[in-house]
């Protein structure tokens, strides 16, 4: 006896065709076929600052871009430029200071800054109010903890000289794993950690500690005017898959967008995605990152994305004072906004 179900051609009409037309021409011409793959270095864990990539990959953004996205978990800016450049992932977040400071002491350009996201340094040093550290000058003579490629571990030197203190007399170091940092604080092991103002906090508040209680020292507003995190790219798939660049971009700005309306919606998206995140906590980070370094008054002015050159090029003079580097890159070189979005796009606030 046979079960089998019977053969059934459906029948095409002009309508069909027309509306299967009409879907294909809505996909970029490299998206109507197989989503390219696309592998995305993080700059750090599953949080709040991954929401708009969570978001947009959940969501199905990058695949209606054409992108089969996966999210590679971080642990610094260094760490992607080294990913990059190694091939093991195709774009990745990353701090321009990093990359200008690897393109500066290795052979090549390492990775292309695509879209700008934080117009200053996130970098910031923290201490509890209870220590009676409150100002730079009561760094001195203190001891500091952060992973060594910690990128506010990376730019203290130019924290310090802003402020009046010896980098290498005035303070010593801890060097720690990112996971014990805050811990170590609480506890009393150290006195002061650097790192990224909105993963720092969500991880002090984790542990306890209210927002009311603790000193932060942002960077950006004590003397270090950098650039601070953007979408980096390898030249290479620059080169070879522009439209991939932009449809990733797109994607991404299309859920900060989306989240800027509903932040508590982006976190659960996020929660979905991570079961282990604290999700009040989270979203305080969140706010941060939203209000504090992506809706810069530029952002919100010219939309997000854009570097200028003669800043970025100030910035690289900077390190140069306070960091060795073999040679100084050209900022043109490390740079390339021919792939942004348009501003209608990039104008998310």
């Amino acid at each position: 006896m046979n079960n089998a179900l019977p053969l059934t051609t459906p029948r095409l009409t002009r309508r069909t065709l027309l509306s299967a037309a009409a879907c294909s021409l809505a996909l970029p011409a490299f998206a109507q076929n197989k989503p390219m793959k696309l592998r995305y270095q993080l700059d750090w864990r599953i949080g709040a600052s991954a929401t708009p990539y969570v978001v947009a990959l959940r969501k199905g953004y990058f695949l209606e871009e054409g992108l089969d996205v996966s999210l590679i978990v971080g642990s610094g800016s260094a760490g992607t430029v080294q990913r990059l450049v190694a091939g093991n992932a195709e774009m990745g977040t990353g701090d321009v200071s990093a990359l200008a400071e690897f393109a500066a002491n290795n052979p090549g350009i390492p990775a292309k800054a695509v879209m700008l996201i934080y117009e200053h340094t996130a970098a910031s040093a923290f201490a509890l109010k209870k220590s009676g550290i409150l100002t730079p000058a009561d760094l001195k003579g203190k001891r500091l903890a952060a992973p060594v490629s910690d990128t506010g571990r990376k730019l203290f030197p130019l924290f310090a000289l802003a402020n009046g203190l010896d980098a290498a007399q005035d303070v010593s170091w801890l060097s720690v794993e990112p996971a014990l940092r805050e811990t170590m604080l609480v506890r009393g092991q150290t006195d002061v950690v650097t790192g990224n103002v909105s993963s720092a906090l969500v991880a002090l508040g984790k542990l306890g500690i209210p927002r009311s209680e603790i000193v932060v020292m942002r960077y950006a507003e004590h003397g270090v005017p950098l650039y601070g995190n953007a979408i980096l790219s390898h030249p290479d798939f620059i080169r070879q898959h522009p439209q991939a660049v932009t449809g990733f971009l797109k994607g991404y700005l299309r859920a900060v967008k989306e989240i800027n309306v509903d932040r508590p919606g982006g976190i659960a998206v996020l929660k979905q995605h991570e079961p282990l995140i604290d999700e009040k906590n989270e979203l305080a980070g969140l706010d941060i990152i939203i209000d504090q370094e992506l809706a810069s008054a530029n952002a919100r002015k010219n939309g997000i994305g854009e570097i200028d050159p003669a800043k970025f090029r100030k910035g690289i003079d900077m390190l140069s004072k306070v960091t060795a580097l073999a040679t100084t890159p050209r900022p043109e070189d490390l740079i390339d906004m021919s792939l942004l979005p348009s501003r209608a796009d990039r104008m998310v606030f």
